[in-house]
C-alpha cells in the first residue's frame, strides 16, 4: 500500500518558486517514472511564461518542449540533460513519483511513496541535504488522500482562501472584505490572491455543475 505525502520546501527543483510573482500550478501525468526521465510530462496551469523563465533560469540543467496547449494549459515535456541532483535526486533514490507541485512562495509537493521505509529514507535524505520541510498531510493512499482535497477537488491553498472568503464577507452585498485582506492573511500579493480566489471559485462551480449532469434528469408533468 502506498503513501502519499504532501509538503512545502525551498528549492529550486523547478525553478525558483516565485515565477513571475504569480502562482503556477503543476500537474503530472499518472505515470510518472521514478528512474531515467523524472516527471517528464507536466501541465501548468497559470503564470506559464514565468514558468519558462524560471526553467530557463534555473540552476537546475532542464529543458523543455511545449506539446500541447489547451485553454490557459500547457503540456510540457521536461528534458534533464544531467543526472538529477538536490531534491529531483532524493525523489528517485527513494522510488518516489512527484504526482502535483505548486508554486507561491514556496514550492509545493504531493508525492507517492512505495511503502513506510521509503518514506523514511526520503526524511533521512532531506535532512543530510538540509531541506527543511513543512508537512501538511501523510497517508496511505488507499484511505482517499491521494485524491485532490474535499468533494470539489480543491487544493488546500484554495479551500483555505475561498473559506476565508465566504467567513470575511467577500461574497456579501455589499462587499464586507477585499483582495488586499485575503492577500494579507496569507502573505501573499494581490494577483496571487485573486489566481487563487478564482481558481477555487472555477473548480467548485465546475465539480458541481459535472456531479448535477451525471445526475438523472427529473421529468417533468
Amino acid at each position: 500500500m502506498g503513501v502519499i505525502a504532501e509538503f512545502s520546501v525551498d528549492t529550486d527543483a523547478f525553478g525558483p518558486s516565485s515565477v513571475g510573482g504569480g502562482e503556477v500550478q503543476l500537474q503530472f501525468e499518472p505515470i510518472v517514472p521514478t528512474s531515467g526521465d523524472v516527471a517528464p510530462y507536466v501541465w501548468v496551469t497559470g503564470d506559464t511564461d514565468g514558468f519558462e523563465r524560471a526553467i530557463d533560469g534555473s540552476a537546475a540543467d532542464v529543458g523543455y518542449d511545449v506539446l500541447d496547449r489547451h485553454d490557459a494549459r500547457v503540456l510540457y515535456r521536461l528534458r534533464w540533460g544531467t543526472e538529477p541532483t538536490g531534491l529531483l535526486s532524493i525523489f528517485v533514490d527513494t522510488n518516489a513519483a512527484v504526482l502535483e507541485a505548486r508554486a507561491t512562495d514556496r514550492w509545493f509537493f504531493r508525492v507517492r511513496f512505495p511503502d513506510d521505509t521509503s518514506v523514511t529514507r526520503f526524511h533521512e535524505r532531506t535532512r543530510e541535504h538540509g531541506y527543511e520541510l513543512d508537512l501538511h498531510r501523510l497517508g496511505r493512499s488507499a484511505d482517499g488522500t491521494d485524491e485532490a482535497d474535499g468533494a470539489y477537488g480543491l487544493t488546500p491553498e484554495q479551500r483555505e482562501a475561498l473559506l476565508f472568503a465566504v467567513e470575511t464577507g467577500y461574497f456579501a452585498i455589499p462587499r464586507q472584505s477585499t483582495l488586499d485582506d485575503i492577500a494579507a492573511e496569507f502573505d501573499i500579493s494581490n494577483q496571487a490572491a485573486s489566481e487563487r480566489l478564482r481558481r477555487a471559485t472555477e473548480t467548485v462551480l465546475q465539480n458541481a455543475l459535472d456531479q448535477e449532469l451525471d445526475e438523472p434528469v427529473p421529468r417533468r408533468g
